[in-house]
């Protein structure tokens, strides 16, 4: 099963869906033929505040769900009778969640209690944190609705796509890269290496607790790397074995781990992570979330490394382009 955004191809089975589900929606008439509700979904695809379900090997859309960034709230919600009872609804509820913002309180507007069709649908807003908040609401057509609540302040988060996905993916177009328009750096990173290929920086207090995390970014925006000209991709990864090698020797580290992300900034680059025998990540990978306290005695031995990550890289390439 794929959850992705749901796109102006998937409308006809989004409206196939709710007219599957208007008898349980209560909805008097056709759902999926409401004129009311084609708009609403077609609004939701338009903002990225529609997800969909698809299974993998038929290609069939078997569950939605829309969502309100600026109500803070889950708006429709439906899965395929045939899907139901099989996690299809707890991984769209997961992924419309964290879309919302968890800083102040998230709603449905659902069943009134004693609704035995609703049962399941109010079942699993509970399994994820939700409680009735107000009663004997009254909805669309008349029909009595309340509305449930959930909090989750406590969830943590870091900048991923996973949280904010209309800013990352405009910062992914290369007019509105930070990137590729020179916007000042986050607290914290300096430049170890500037050429007219590659930007080598560093940062602190550093993800993971890694004394001597850094990242390596090559000049020309891409989004993905598979999009990258082979020969340019030959050149960077070049830089990057590079990097490594020094980084390794300035920091004693007994392994290099180099991830490629670009789940939070959308312009390419490779995160080098020194692996050490006491780090805290014993067989397990890096939690680039925990960066405090700082893994540098103080400031001014960060500078010492970055002085130190100068000295040994030069600004010589790999091989001439």
């Amino acid at each position: 099963m794929l959850i992705r955004w749901a796109t102006e191809n998937d409308l006809p089975a989004w409206c196939a869906l709710a007219t599957e589900v208007s008898p349980i929606f209560r909805h008097p008439a056709d759902m999926g033929a409401d004129p009311e509700f084609t708009s609403y979904a077609q609004s939701k695809v338009n903002k990225y505040e529609a997800l969909t379900a698809v299974d993998y090997m038929s290609g069939s859309n078997i569950g939605f769900i829309g969502f309100s960034r600026t109500n803070n709230r889950i708006t429709w919600f439906g899965v395929s009778e045939k899907y139901r009872g099989k996690g299809v609804g707890s991984r769209l509820l997961k992924t419309a969640l964290r879309q919302l913002d968890h800083t102040k309180p998230i709603t449905v507007e659902t069943y009134p209690e004693g609704y035995e069709p609703g049962i399941p649908a109010k079942n699993l807003y509970r399994k994820f944190g939700f409680a009735e908040t107000e009663s004997n609401l009254v909805g669309p057509h008349n029909l009595p609705i309340c509305q449930m609540t959930v909090d989750l302040f406590a969830e943590k988060r870091g900048g991923s796509f996973h949280y904010r996905y209309p800013d990352f993916i405009k910062a992914a177009q290369k007019e509105n890269c930070p990137v590729c328009n020179h916007e000042p750096m986050p607290d914290g990173q300096i430049d170890i290496l500037v050429t007219d290929k590659i930007c080598v920086g560093g940062e602190y207090p550093g993800q993971g607790r890694l004394f001597g995390k850094l990242y390596v970014m090559p000049i020309e925006h891409y989004f993905h790397f598979e999009d990258m000209p082979q020969a340019d991709a030959a050149f960077f990864m070049g830089e990057v074995q590079r990097v490594g090698k020094a980084l390794r020797k300035v920091t004693g580290a007994e392994k290099i781990n180099y991830e490629t992300h670009a789940n939070s900034g959308a312009h390419l680059h490779i995160h080098l992570f020194p692996r050490y025998l006491d780090d805290d990540f014993p067989s397990a990978p890096i939690d680039y979330r925990v960066s405090e306290p700082a893994p540098y005695e103080n400031y001014e031995e960060y500078l010492w490394f970055i002085e130190q990550m100068k000295a040994g890289l030069g600004d010589s390439p790999t091989i001439e382009n």
